[in-house]
């Protein structure tokens, strides 16, 4: 894409974007605007709807207390109540009837003495013996209203309870059945709905379905709504929770979205529900929409010629430029820009020309400097490569994944010829490792060998390499570097395999000594302690010893613990470790052996000493202890049983194996 475009395109879209962005806040904001006003407007009728109703009410209950003032209708009800007959029963009803006057609401009054039982009424109807005492036991107190499904009718009826007294005496209550056509009325004054705009009042019936039982403007009759439509019609039911009072968008019971403002009626516990359609209500920002897609197409074509104007100035000029700065970049570095203006354009054309002249003047030196630097690099290496490969440690190369190099004693050690064959066979060097408690292995604390030696340089890190069935100890160092942003690792492993045999071995007997056996009682004190594997230590010492080198002089005594020890070796097992405990004194640690099987090796080597010959002391004998690890054991308290057990083998006599 040229450059004129690069200009053109953002300059086009910055204008079209702060156009749009304008026209869509606008929108935005008068569409805000228009729906707060209209619930606010909808909430004010839903308030006015709902005093209405609640004046409607409490004047009708000022007429009901009006009819329980009459002196005679109380008079004969408190007659009946001290002698119920026929005839005070046909008075009561000629003096309900006769007050009947109100028949365009009333629809049946009802009187019950104090017993809750019907005694008067205008149709002879009778009502639920449950929903009588509940209304008697509510209005036998003050005026009480509710509404209530009767008659099997699908329309609740309004009854209002009063109580009756005589002198201060309570005689009765009256039951007012009224018809809630009224009510309708009121809801039916649609003025400021606009056309699809309506009031409603609801209920919930026995089965908490909604009832809407106001005179409806997209139904002939009031509604009974399915449970189906009791769960979409949203504004109702929020109306009778009585949550929320306003809702920007809901489905009423057509299931069409609805601006509404809800009402909660609690005398009568109705919900009143005001509502309008959003898509009414949106129609001034629908054109609003229209008259901005207009002016944004005006000013998008606005745009488009400006910013082309724009964009062609500024790209003659650069291309002027563009072609110098080819030419240059191609080697033509003789090539200069004409500077016709002082603005940006010519600050750029005196830059392109400063760089041109410092080019030629780098031309002159840079193959020198190429050349000298190669030389430099090329003897570094070579010096890197002798030190690499003059140390008499292994060495190596790595980026914690894959082994990169290696130096001549790698070879050496491991019998490979090349990288690429040992690469072929193992995977990295530490697929050799022993793995072994206080070892280095693969992974260790969850990350590689290299890293963990990295991050621990204060400890001392060991790893114990297998070949060829031998086993060799090496003290493993690794040193990270830097270099082109991606790390390496140079790792040495110095083989103190023979060191450490010297430091282990005691220097008469060869076998392991007394730091040594220390070291392997703890570790398998520690693996019996973590995963219950037994041993056994036998320890044993040479009867009579003191005699021996005070007889036949220490040389002698040096032969026969020399003896002793090939036959210690020769009689146990490679699990089991044999080492010199101190002077005549040998210990014996047999692995995964119980105390019977740690008698029987003792028993065994008993008797081969016993029968031994030697040279110049022929007949010699040991005296043995034995014991097995138990539960919570520290070595102290196992070793003191194994050498009680010793000392009493020498006090029964000698030449004896005694367990603890």
């Amino acid at each position: 894409m040229s450059i004129k475009y690069k200009i053109f395109i953002p300059i086009l879209l910055m204008v079209f974007s702060i156009i749009s962005l304008i026209g869509y806040f606008n929108i935005q904001n008068t569409k805000k605007n228009i729906v707060k006003l209209s619930i606010e407007h909808l909430h004010s009728l839903g308030y006015v709807a709902k005093e209405r109703i609640n004046q409607y009410l409490k004047q009708t209950e000022e007429q009901i207390t009006s009819f329980n003032s009459r002196v005679l209708l109380k008079k004969t009800l408190e007659d009946h109540i001290d002698e119920p007959t026929k005839e005070i029963s046909s008075i009561l009803n000629a003096i309900v009837r006769s007050s009947y006057t109100n028949k365009g609401i009333i629809k049946d009054i009802i009187i019950l003495d104090t017993n809750a039982k019907i005694v008067a009424s205008i149709s002879d109807s009778t009502i639920d013996n449950s929903f009588s005492l509940e209304m008697f036991n509510k209005s036998k107190n003050g005026v009480y209203s509710h509404l209530s499904f009767m008659d099997n009718s699908k329309i609740p009826t309004l009854c209002i309870g009063a109580p009756m007294f005589n002198n201060n005496i309570f005689v009765g209550v009256s039951i007012f059945k009224i018809k809630i056509d009224y009510l309708n009325e009121i809801l039916l004054q649609r003025i400021g709905l606009g056309e699809t705009g309506e009031s409603l009042i609801g209920t919930y019936d026995k089965n908490n379905n909604v009832v809407l039982f106001s005179q409806l403007k997209y139904s002939e009759s009031a509604l009974v709504l399915s449970p189906s439509q009791s769960k979409q019609a949203i504004p109702m039911r929020l109306a009778l929770e009585n949550k929320v009072n306003k809702i920007e968008n809901g489905l009423d019971y057509r299931n069409v979205p609805v601006i509404s403002s809800m009402h909660y009626y609690e005398p009568l516990k109705i919900g009143i529900v005001v509502k309008k359609d959003i898509q009414e209500i949106m129609e001034p920002i629908n054109k609003l929409i229209g008259e901005l897609i207009i002016i944004s197409i005006i000013g998008f074509i606005a745009s488009v010629i400006i910013s082309f104007i724009i964009a062609r100035y500024i790209t003659v000029a650069l291309n002027r430029i563009v072609n110098i700065a080819s030419s240059i970049s191609e080697g033509n570095i003789h090539k200069r820009i004409e500077v016709f203006t002082d603005d940006e354009l010519g600050v750029l054309s005196h830059s392109i020309n400063k760089m041109a002249d410092s080019l030629v003047n780098i031309n002159l030196t840079l193959e020198d400097k190429v050349h000298e630097q190669t030389i430099e690099l090329e003897n570094t290496n070579i010096q890197l490569e002798n030190i690499f490969n003059i140390t008499p440690n292994i060495t190596l190369l790595t980026d914690s994944k894959t082994l990169l190099k290696v130096n001549r004693e790698f070879y050496n050690f491991t019998g490979y010829a090349t990288l690429e064959d040992f690469l072929n066979d193992y995977n990295c060097i530490c697929d050799m490792f022993v793995e072994r408690e206080g070892y280095l292995k693969p992974i260790v604390d969850g990350i590689s060998w290299v890293k963990y030696i990295v991050l621990n340089k204060e400890r001392v890190h060991k790893a114990v390499i297998e070949k060829d069935g031998e086993e060799y100890l090496f003290l493993v160092n690794a040193t990270e570097y830097y270099e082109k942003d991606k790390v390496y690792f140079i790792i040495v492993f110095e083989n103190i395999t023979e060191l450490q045999k010297v430091a282990y071995t005691d220097h008469l007997t060869k076998l392991m000594n007394r730091v040594r056996i220390d070291e392997m009682l703890e570790r398998c004190t520690n693996s019996y302690k973590r995963y219950k594997n037994i041993y056994s230590i036998i320890l044993l010492d040479i009867d009579h010893f003191k005699l021996v080198n005070d007889t036949y002089g220490h040389l002698v005594g040096d032969d026969i613990l020399k003896h002793i020890a090939i036959i210690l070796s020769e009689n146990t097992r490679n699990v089991d470790l044999v080492g010199r405990w101190g002077g005549e004194e040998f210990l014996i640690i047999s692995r995964e052996t119980d105390i019977n099987g740690a008698f029987v090796l003792a028993e065994k080597i008993r008797k081969n000493i016993e029968s031994y010959k030697f040279e110049i002391a022929t007949h010699q004998t040991i005296s043995m202890g034995i014991a097995q690890i138990k539960d919570n054991e520290t070595i102290d308290e196992l070793l003191k049983r194994a050498d009680d057990a010793l000392y009493e083998a020498k006090e029964g006599g000698r030449n004896r194996v005694v367990i603890s």
